[in-house]
């Protein structure tokens, strides 16, 4: 996959590239090496959806696997994920988690639902802002070409930039860029090989693992 836009929030590509530009590099690098093709293993039963869709949380996954690596979250050997996001306690029992922290970067991976991407730039970075955990953010998102092969219900870089830019620049935000991902050509022409296949042999690839019937994991969005 690779980054096909990116919308800068008060200053935040500047300050980024100025300040983390080690740390946006291995971002890069994350997205780089996913092959959107293995993440189209969900079997859908949406009449208006094809039968092969892309999977929010092994894309998740695979960014955080990458990233956790080269240090953006604990890792934790022996648990279920292997490593543990970063995290701000609010009470007793209420806490804050984010996808990675590196140098003062906070990331978030957002394949869920609209209001969920504005929780992540405007709810929570400035609460691990506050804390003294970052100083700037980075949000991916997938572009509506993404989107339109996801679950129904998935938001796009288009939707939250439109509304970033109606909304305009708070005292409480922190430096901020929206890296939209979307496919190449060749992804494009193995998701489709893909999709044939299952029509041709569907009991094969949800035998050998490449399509999965069952939801797995946590759903995308906030932690609590």
């Amino acid at each position: 996959m690779f980054i096909k836009e990116i919308y800068s929030h008060k200053n935040g590509e500047e300050f980024i590239k100025k300040y983390h530009a080690a740390e946006l590099d291995e971002i890069k690098r994350a997205i780089d090496c996913i092959d959107a093709s293995a993440a189209l293993c969900k079997k859908s039963d949406e009449k208006n959806k094809q039968q092969l869709l892309f999977s929010p949380i092994e894309l998740n996954n695979y960014l955080k696997n990458f990233l956790c690596e080269l240090g953006w979250t604990e890792k934790l050997p022996g648990t279920a994920k292997g490593f543990r996001e970063p995290r701000v306690y609010l009470g007793d029992s209420e806490f804050r988690e984010m996808d990675g922290i590196k140098n003062k970067v906070g990331l978030e991976i957002q394949f869920g639902k609209y209001a969920f991407m504005g929780y992540d730039i405007f709810s929570k970075m400035p609460i691990f802002a506050k804390r003294g955990l970052i100083d700037c953010g980075i949000e991916l998102v997938a572009m509506p070409s993404i989107v339109k092969n996801m679950s129904t219900g998935v938001s796009s870089f288009n939707q939250i930039v439109m509304d970033m830019k109606e909304r305009g620049v708070a005292d409480i935000d922190i430096p901020t860029i929206v890296i939209g991902i979307d496919c190449d050509e060749n992804e494009w022409v193995r998701v489709e090989d893909k999709r044939q296949r299952f029509l041709v042999n569907p009991e094969l690839m949800l035998s050998n693992g490449e399509v999965k019937t069952n939801r797995i994991g946590a759903k995308p969005g906030p932690k609590n």
